[in-house]
């Protein structure tokens, strides 16, 4: 490991950041490696414990570094980026951030559409409704279940192959996606979504809810989402208007 530099103008802790940040570029930090203690670290470098410890707060703030209670300081998987302002699937939105997505279908059927069915596709009682559920998967790493429903019109998405993208079996049928309505709130995962995420039972997870519409404001699907907030990360880009 290499020395820092104390008559640089770089502030101490600043190289310590860069210093990590490089043996985990470099490989010889990989996800899930255990980092030294703060003591250790301050012996290595000869530097202050104040000085190692404000280096790991901001690498955890950046969530490149997780902090697990009375275990240590581990390197943090890099989680997906959504974009609150974009309807992107995942399949693009995985493409994007030079990850692997791929998915496991659970189930595909006609079910009996629910009253909230009814409304969002202007149903008549008694229709029944497209149900695909679907585990969706980041280089090999469980992130969300998704269960996503679909008027009856779209009856031919259970011919096709729905282990890839439903956007792109949708635009080839000459439907796009265009916006919608997004709601997110929390929810505590059951024995059986524990499983499928590979997380404790009861643990906190985003709970993701999409009414998607074409070009005129029709509805396609509803999606509903659990995701793991440790591997996928939801951000909202605001920008203050100044006259």
């Amino acid at each position: 490991m290499g020395k820092l530099n104390k008559e640089s103008s770089v502030a101490l802790y600043q190289q310590l950041i860069d210093e990590i940040k490089n043996q985990i570029t470099s490989g010889k930090l990989a996800v899930g490696d255990r980092l030294m203690t703060e003591f250790e670290l301050s012996q290595e470098y000869n530097v202050s414990r104040i000085t190692v410890r404000k280096a790991i707060e901001v690498l955890v703030e950046e969530n490149i570094l997780i902090k697990k209670q009375g275990i240590g300081t581990f390197v943090a998987e890099k989680r997906l980026t959504r974009n609150l302002e974009t309807f992107m699937g995942f399949t693009s939105n995985c493409i994007q951030e030079g990850k692997t997505p791929s998915t496991k279908l659970l189930t595909a059927e006609l079910v009996k559409a629910t009253p909230v069915d009814v409304k969002n596709f202007d149903l008549k009682s008694g229709e029944k409704v497209i149900k695909i559920n679907r585990l969706r998967i980041s280089d090999g790493n469980p992130v969300i279940i998704e269960e996503t429903r679909f008027s009856q019109k779209y009856a031919f998405l259970l011919g096709e192959n729905l282990e890839g993208s439903l956007y792109e079996i949708l635009a080839h049928n000459g439907i796009i996606v265009s916006g919608g309505k997004r709601t997110i709130s929390i929810c505590n995962t059951t024995k059986e979504e524990a499983e499928l995420l590979e997380v404790e039972e009861n643990e906190v997870m985003l709970y993701m809810k999409d009414i998607c519409v074409d070009v005129n404001g029709t509805p396609i699907h509803s999606c509903k989402s659990i995701i793991n907030p440790r591997r996928y990360e939801i951000i909202i880009n605001t920008m203050s208007n100044k006259r």
